[in-house]
């Protein structure tokens, strides 16, 4: 089973434009993007209408056998956007989902999203020995080399030069963040128009502009990049981010972790289904559970209280210190 990243979906358009795409991930942007460029050479095959179908609830599937039955001597090229936003992916939508398959209709090409459901899909996918005959296209958050030759892709696609230490500094410190990258990347264009494009012109942009979440700190300590960190904790100080954000989203990311660490037999993927953790920072839990020194967690925790009471009771925003020295402590590695 081959999926099709973002870099190599347009190439392959080119060459041939399919009927049937399924989308894995929930990335914003490489579901937006790659659309687009579904879409876009899609029209100029003259599937100019589009259509969109939610399926909250199993029985809206028969919406979408009546799209495909609608056929008639005057039918038009059309595109069909399958949204699946039901709950659970069971035995009879995945038949559901097989049935599309064999359904042959040339004026009709879809696009099935998984959103939500796309890790269960994936899963589903890797056990099953019939390959299935879709193109699928990877729309989870990159990281590693994969966010490396999506930047490298990104940077010749919008023809912008940028010296190495530039793009060593939106590699190192915004890896999986797309959404940052996507709008300095169009910012650069308008600012710095047929211009190479230095750290310092990227810093200036930066400053202005950064996108983090708490996750993305998180994500830092968890695999144990201190300096990004750093450098994410930095930002949100002089962005006047509110610290108590930070303390709740760490204090509910340890309190999974533990839980993780005590069920450690259970099913993992349900297990982060249970919690809410979404497919692209299940590799930081899993990297948490066998880096972090719990022995510290007893410290972590005294801090995190007193922090928290420093906000709440004294009305003190500026604990920035304590934040770094919970990074610290949760960064520290396990001692052989």
């Amino acid at each position: 089973m081959k999926f099709i990243y973002s870099e190599e979906l347009k190439r392959k358009i080119i060459k041939n434009l399919n009927l049937f795409y399924i989308f894995l991930g929930e990335d914003l942007i490489f579901l937006k993007k790659n659309e687009k460029i579904i879409l876009d050479f899609a029209k100029k095959q003259d599937f100019k209408e589009n259509n969109i179908i939610n399926v909250e609830k199993i029985t809206d599937w028969n919406k979408i056998i009546s799209f495909y039955s609608s056929n008639n001597l005057f039918f038009k090229k059309k595109v069909l956007i399958i949204n699946l936003i039901i709950k659970n992916l069971n035995s009879l939508l995945i038949k559901n989902i097989n049935k599309l398959f064999f359904v042959k209709n040339l004026d009709i090409l879809t696009i099935l999203k998984f959103n939500h459901l796309s890790n269960d899909f994936k899963n589903y996918l890797l056990k099953q020995k019939n390959i299935f005959n879709a193109n699928i296209v990877w729309c989870f958050t990159p990281y590693g080399s994969n966010f490396k030759k999506w930047l490298l892709y990104e940077l010749k696609e919008k023809k912008i030069e940028i010296t190495e230490n530039a793009f060593l500094l939106l590699y190192k410190f915004y890896e999986g963040n797309t959404l940052f990258i996507y709008n300095i990347l169009n910012i650069m264009i308008l600012t710095w128009k047929n211009e190479k494009i230095t750290s310092k012109k990227l810093k200036n942009i930066i400053n202005k502009f950064a996108i983090f979440t708490p996750s993305d700190w998180i994500n830092s300590i968890f695999e144990n990049k201190i300096k990004h960190a750093f450098y994410i904790l930095d930002t949100f100080r002089k962005q006047k981010y509110n610290p108590l954000i930070l303390v709740r989203s760490l204090q509910k990311d340890l309190l999974t972790l533990v839980n993780m660490k005590r069920e450690k037999k259970t099913n993992m993927n349900l297990f982060f289904k249970q919690n809410n953790i979404f497919f692209n920072r299940i590799k930081f839990f899993n990297f948490a559970i066998e880096s972090i020194n719990f022995n510290n967690f007893l410290k972590v925790i005294r801090i995190l209280l007193q922090t928290d009471i420093k906000i709440k009771v004294e009305y003190n925003y500026n604990v920035w210190t304590e934040l770094k020295t919970l990074t610290l402590l949760l960064s520290s590695k396990i001692k052989n």
